[in-house]
């Protein structure tokens, strides 16, 4: 299983599409920076309160983190090699082998956005006279988008196998969370709060706007997400052929 692992790691990072899948992914907390054009309005805040408003964007990774996952799968069903896969490697093994891997680097890719995020913030904040804040509230939404990440990158390889398609998949992980779940969240959030995007979000911004889930509910929904979908994904490959 280690080298399955391994390989699917090694898939995910290789070749001339993976920039764009990335800079798609990236797309998810770019568009909550800008839709809110209060971000940017920082006279008169202090440090951590500025900060925060500038670092919450992140608590939406786990929306592209699901998108990367997902491409561990996506990737071999749009070049057609994921039956000659299927056929050196067990499907059990193919599974769960793209499954973790798609996690890892899903993860990876968020500890990254992370580090670049911060910097830019901190670029910010310093035109604004302001430095960074190293408050709780800041390590929180750190280790909630990182969780985030963690459960949002398998979910998004179960949609992979479920769908098997780049673009179905694409639509349902990032086409979907930025139009349906955004719009449900200002008109209905008593419904939105518990879709997969916004439960994984809720994870770095708990209760954000009193429209959001607390950390525990989003966790548990989250998880839920994750479970179902995985159990969805392996009932329908078991029963499909490539």
């Amino acid at each position: 299983m280690r080298n399955v692992v391994r390989s699917e790691i090694l898939r995910s990072v290789s070749g001339l599409s993976v920039s764009a899948v990335y800079i798609v992914a990236v797309l998810m907390p770019v568009f909550v920076l800008f839709s809110d054009g209060t971000r940017w309005e920082l006279a008169g805040l202090d440090a951590g309160t500025a900060t925060t408003r500038l670092l919450e964007p992140l608590a939406w990774c786990g929306v592209s983190a699901a998108f990367v996952g997902a491409y561990a799968v996506t990737r071999e069903c749009y070049y057609g090699s994921l039956g000659r896969t299927l056929t050196s490697v067990a499907l059990s093994r193919a599974f769960w082998g793209k499954i973790i891997g798609g996690a890892v680097v899903g993860v990876a890719m968020v500890f990254g956005i992370l580090v670049v995020w911060t910097l830019g913030a901190s670029l910010v904040l310093a035109r604004a006279g302001l430095s960074l804040s190293w408050e709780p509230d800041t390590w929180r939404l750190y280790a909630g988008a990182l969780l985030g990440a963690v459960l949002g990158a398998p979910i998004g390889a179960a949609v992979g196998w479920i769908v098997r398609n780049y673009y179905a998949a694409a639509a349902l992980l990032i086409v979907i969370p930025l139009a349906l779940e955004f719009t449900l969240l200002r008109v209905a959030p008593e419904v939105a709060r518990f879709s997969p995007g916004l439960a994984l979000a809720a994870l770095g911004v708990p209760g954000h706007q009193d429209r959001m889930l607390e950390f525990v509910p989003a966790l548990a929904v989250g998880l839920t997400w994750l479970t179902g979908l995985t159990a969805a994904a392996w009932l329908v490959s078991a029963r499909r052929r490539p």
